[in-house]
């Protein structure tokens, strides 16, 4: 039985704590979070056996294997390096760090102490996504010309998710003070991370974010500075080009993420926002490609990123997600930032 904590209580974690309960072969025997009270009411409501507000503690006190970091993006490396030391391994929510050196101590800690590592990269837990990556790495598309991704949201026009001028869990995701590092930290991180598993590196990026007007200055606490759009343009390593683009701004999409591929032989076109059966299509095929139409592919059912990191832990042998892939993925955030502060440039990564 693998004997798991998380630390960092909020809403995020409640998705954790349900499904490392529902996976065979793991138990959550405790919990931290630094906010007083909210460990102990979060291991009531989950019925966990232990609940901190001092990590370090928990580390001295519990028997643990593993642990799933659900913290503020600043508070993952500290975590992370505290939970290494000990011997334990280490499951963290994306983006793994919030500076590119901290990734990178994380990932050579890590390394170094031999500890099986994953980054909850929740995209790859679509079975299209992984079918995805495989069709590309199949070379039944020929060599990768083109792709084009996106990640949408309407929060800032719409009040599908509620209302944003009250709600604490979107202010804070527009206050660099509170931590965000706006919609490319927040969601195009997933993009870039759908991308590179899905297509393959980046050689190159250059972005432009841009901070709209959106009637207030700041609400409360929160200075509403970060981005809240982006456009990245690609240069793979294949050689390939591409397009990657993020907004709340996007009226009429509540979350949706999606990658076209194009090659010398056919295309990939998915789509996690449409109906299971039509989530990935493909051209391929003299057939397909002269009429210009698609076909449905069937994508059988996947582990997701948790269960993966559970089945790793039992195995010995490190999982799909871990933290030099997030690492690499916090190189192209860092890359991207620095682009984006000299006016869109081309940057190596």
């Amino acid at each position: 039985m693998i004997r798991m904590a998380i630390v960092g209580t909020g809403g995020m974690a409640q998705g954790h704590a349900k499904r490392l309960q529902e996976i065979k072969g793991s138990t959550v025997v405790a919990c931290c979070d630094i906010v007083p009270g909210r460990a102990a009411a979060f291991a009531e409501r989950f019925n966990i056996p232990a609940a901190y507000e001092d990590a370090a503690e928990m580390f001295r006190k519990e028997k643990l294997d593993a642990i799933s970091i659900v913290t503020v993006d600043a508070a993952h490396a500290p975590v992370a390096l505290m939970a290494i030391r000990h011997g334990k391994h280490v499951m963290c929510e994306k983006p793994l760090a919030d500076t590119l050196a901290a990734a990178g101590k994380m990932a050579m800690a890590a390394k170094k102490a031999g500890v099986l590592t994953g980054v909850n990269f929740s995209y790859r837990n679509a079975a299209a996504t992984q079918k995805a990556a495989e069709v590309v790495a199949s070379g039944v598309l020929g060599k990768i010309i083109h792709v084009e991704g996106s990640y949408l949201q309407s929060w800032l026009t719409s009040n599908v998710w509620g209302d944003w001028h009250t709600k604490e869990a979107f202010l804070w995701r527009l206050s660099k003070k509170h931590g965000s590092a706006g919609v490319l930290g927040d969601v195009g991180v997933h993009l870039y991370d759908l991308a590179l598993f899905v297509v393959g590196g980046f050689a190159e990026v250059a972005c432009n974010l841009k901070t709209f007007d959106k009637g207030v200055r700041k609400i409360g606490p929160y200075i509403l500075d970060a981005n809240d759009s982006m456009v990245t343009s690609v240069r793979f390593k294949n050689g390939a080009i591409g397009v990657l683009h993020a907004s709340r701004w996007a009226t009429g999409q509540v979350n949706t993420v999606a990658i076209r591929v194009y090659g010398e032989k056919g295309g990939l076109d998915l789509n996690l926002d449409r109906p299971d059966a039509e989530k990935l299509r493909v051209c391929i095929g003299k057939k397909n490609v002269d009429k210009a139409s698609w076909t449905a592919v069937k994508c059988p059912k996947v582990p997701d990123m948790l269960q993966r990191f559970v089945t790793a832990i039992q195995k010995g042998r490190q999982g799909q997600t871990s933290f030099a892939g997030g690492l690499e993925v916090q190189r192209y955030l860092d890359a991207s930032f620095k682009s984006a502060g000299k006016g869109g440039v081309f940057l190596k990564i």
